[in-house]
This record gives C-alpha cells, sequence and structure tokens, in this order.
C-alpha cells in the first residue's frame, strides 16, 4: 500500500506528469456539452480558445505552458491573441494514484489546482477559480504527446 510509509512512498504513488501535453478539443466539447453550465456566448468563446495549450513537464516541478497566436471571432469582430509561453515552478501538495494536487503561481497569483487522471496519458482539471459566482462545471482535458 503506497501510504504505508507516507513520506519516501509519496513519490511512487503519484502519476507522471513528465513528458508534453496537449489540450484536447474533443474530450473538452464531448464533456463539456453534457455537462458544463456554459452560456452560448462564452461558449462561443471557449470553442475557439480550447484544444491549443501545451504544458511541457521537466521533472523537475517545472512546467512551461505554449499557446500559439490565434485569431478569435467575438460577434463580427476578429481580434488575434498573441503566442504566449509561460515558465511556472510548482509544489505538488500530495497524490493518489488518481490525481495531484499542485501550488504555483500564475499571473501573480497563488494557485492551486488538482489534476485528475483518466489514465496515464490523460488528466483533466477544472477550468475557473473557487469564489467565482455558479458552479459551471467545466473541464479542460490533457493528454500525453506519444513521442515522448
Amino acid at each position: 500500500m503506497c501510504l504505508s510509509v507516507m513520506i519516501p512512498s509519496v513519490g511512487y504513488c503519484c502519476p507522471s506528469l513528465d513528458g508534453t501535453w496537449t489540450s484536447s478539443i474533443e474530450k473538452f466539447e464531448s464533456f463539456n456539452k453534457k455537462w458544463a453550465n456554459i452560456e452560448d456566448k462564452a461558449w462561443s468563446f471557449m470553442i475557439q480558445t480550447q484544444g491549443i495549450e501545451v504544458i511541457k513537464y521537466n521533472g523537475e516541478n517545472k512546467m512551461s505552458i505554449n499557446s500559439p497566436e490565434i485569431e478569435i471571432k467575438v460577434g463580427e469582430k476578429k481580434m488575434k491573441r498573441p503566442p504566449s509561453e509561460e515558465r511556472i515552478t510548482f509544489n505538488v501538495l500530495g497524490c493518489t494514484s488518481k490525481s495531484i494536487a499542485m501550488q504555483y503561481e500564475r499571473y501573480g497569483e497563488k494557485k492551486i489546482s488538482q489534476l485528475h487522471f483518466e489514465n496515464e496519458d490523460t488528466y483533466w482539471v477544472y477550468m475557473g477559480s473557487a469564489g467565482t459566482d455558479g458552479n459551471s462545471h467545466i473541464r479542460e482535458y490533457y493528454t500525453r504527446n506519444k513521442s515522448n
């Protein structure tokens, strides 16, 4: 049992993050069309911005998040969102064989995310943040690139 000797074995219980993970538009649409509470305007925006983010984990509690330049249509307007690359250091707060809780700083704020693993090559996180109005139940999915 992983928890019998808690501290030394925690690393052995955590799912592996090493490698390159890509946001999955297919899984995003499949789950959120059925379960999420999203207004039509928000859905229109989100469907244009999902499935493009790439996260690379290097095994040293560091990740880089990359997004390409995209053009987003809002009503009749089109706007370009520039490409971005963020380098973030994170700390694993705890894990099980199916999840990892991590703390990191992004956009000048401390954040905590829980990654829920469906299998060794797919995880999801809730989008948004605590304290917002309502429970939209929106998930973003990531799949590990097989070429790693």
